[in-house]
């Protein structure tokens, strides 16, 4: 007995350090410095699907992102609740849950620039969200996207992994309208019927200069030079 409450009075301390140290890690991994770097722009989209200022955010900048594609890393996560485990609500229906997962299917399944088409189109027409999804992928992939593929994800749970490990970014985040932008783990913009906390404006020139700025990697992209 007293050999075990030595051993816990010993262990204690190595846990809590431990606990620290992973705690620490993480802040630094979720909240990354917004200072000139080498690396990749993370960029972040906290949207729902149906919602039209996520229209309003991806139709506008949207572009920006495929011109700037080389030095960016895009992630598209969404807004809704699990009241339990993969059990979602979406503000906008099923439909809109439907469509959410289609969006991080693909995100998962094919690279970046694949993905950001396919939402240029899908994000168009919001009120044919989920059900312009094959087309899109259809027109915008050249064959790349297989539905079938995205169909079995979408209705597997896998779907529901992407979706749950969206949401909790989505907290994580502390982001709360739909649509809110954040450049390396930091608020960049926002539009909820209006835009506000913009900072570096909210157009496109404002977006791709926030971004170009934010980078000092080689081989930048000709944009970065017009606009920065």
């Amino acid at each position: 007995m007293e050999q075990n409450q030595k051993l816990i009075v010993i262990l204690l301390p190595i846990i809590f350090i431990l606990g620290t140290i992973t705690i620490y890690s993480s802040f630094l991994y979720t909240h990354p410095s917004s200072v000139i770097s080498n690396n990749r722009v993370h960029v972040e989209f906290f949207v729902m699907s149906k919602c039209p200022d996520a229209m309003k955010c991806e139709t506008s900048m949207l572009p920006s992102l495929l011109k700037l594609s080389s030095i960016i890393n895009f992630t598209l996560s969404f807004i809704a609740t699990e009241a339990k485990l993969n059990d979602f609500n979406c503000m906008h229906g099923i439909e809109e849950c439907i469509g959410n997962k289609q969006q991080l299917c693909i995100q998962d399944m094919y690279s970046q620039t694949v993905f950001i088409k396919y939402l240029q189109c899908q994000s168009k027409r919001i009120d044919m969200i989920p059900y312009n999804g094959e087309r899109c992928a259809s027109e915008t992939s050249g064959n790349i996207i297989k539905w079938h593929d995205v169909q079995s994800c979408v209705q597997s749970n896998k779907a529901n992994e992407l979706f749950h490990k969206s949401l909790q970014r989505t907290y994580l985040m502390a982001a709360r309208k739909s649509c809110t932008i954040y450049i390396n783990g930091r608020l960049w913009c926002m539009h909820d019927r209006f835009w506000s906390n913009c900072a570096e404006g909210h157009d496109e020139m404002s977006f791709i200069r926030a971004i170009c700025s934010r980078y000092n990697g080689r081989n930048k992209p000709v944009e970065c030079t017009i606009f920065v």
